[in-house]
């Protein structure tokens, strides 16, 4: 078997690609508004796709429907294992443990044919681990904790090719981490409250931090909370 990770660089795929080992890292550049800064970011031995025609179909938030139908398809054609980056809380139907059952069905009827026929597997171990979870299993095996921060790249909106700490991703990020003890120089904890207090606090539902960018994502609840808890207590 051929094992093929479809690798952005973010943290969910870089630690995947930690824990999994695959033989392939495949990225799918569709010229979306990330794409730039995810190739300038690519490490050595990533097998790259150009795609341009999916990004056409970006919304303005970023969001390609039926975006990961067209990755595992493509990375079908490199392997027959095939692992898409998606994690526990992610919310997006296509990166759900009933998508990735659905999509190994459907490739494996697809890719048997007269003149094909392989079976095709989609990896489904590790959309059952939240962001956090996945570092804890990372740390667990031997791995440092430093170069999940510094390997790793999650935002919405860089400044000077850094990590902005003042965006969902950067505090999804943020706040796995933080759960697993790693600790962050103070002026990038002092954006992150800013960035709390303005955005996620207010739209927080009554007794928790499940507000309108969290609903989906109610299994990293205790990581989000102890992370919005433990810069208030420090930053207010």
């Amino acid at each position: 078997m051929t094992k093929v990770l479809l690798y952005s660089g973010g943290m969910d795929s870089w630690l995947i690609d930690k824990l999994w080992e695959p033989d392939i890292r495949l990225y799918i550049n569709i010229h979306g508004a990330y794409s730039a800064q995810e190739v300038a970011r690519l490490p050595e031995g990533v097998t790259v796709v150009d795609f341009p025609l999916l990004g056409q179909f970006e919304q303005p938030d970023m969001f390609v429907p039926l975006r990961n139908i067209y990755f595992l398809m493509i990375a079908s054609y490199y392997g027959d294992r095939l692992c898409l980056g998606a994690t526990k809380g992610d919310g997006s139907k296509d990166k759900s443990w009933k998508f990735l059952t659905d999509m190994t069905a459907m490739l494996s009827y697809y890719w048997t044919d007269k003149k094909v026929s392989k079976s095709v597997s989609v990896e489904e171990t590790f959309v059952h681990f939240t962001k956090g979870e996945l570092v804890r299993e990372y740390v667990r095996r031997g791995g440092d904790i430093e170069r999940v921060r510094a390997e790793t790249f999650s935002c919405y909106t860089p400044i000077d090719g850094r990590e902005c700490g003042a965006c969902y991703p950067c505090f999804r990020k943020y706040a796995a981490l933080h759960a697993n003890g790693l600790e962050y120089p103070e002026e990038y904890e002092r954006r992150m409250w800013e960035f709390v207090k303005g955005q996620v606090i207010p739209t927080a539902d009554e007794g928790g931090y499940d507000g309108t960018h969290y609903t989906e994502r109610k299994c990293e609840r205790a990581d989000l909370v102890a992370a919005v808890e433990y810069l208030r207590g420090r930053y207010v």
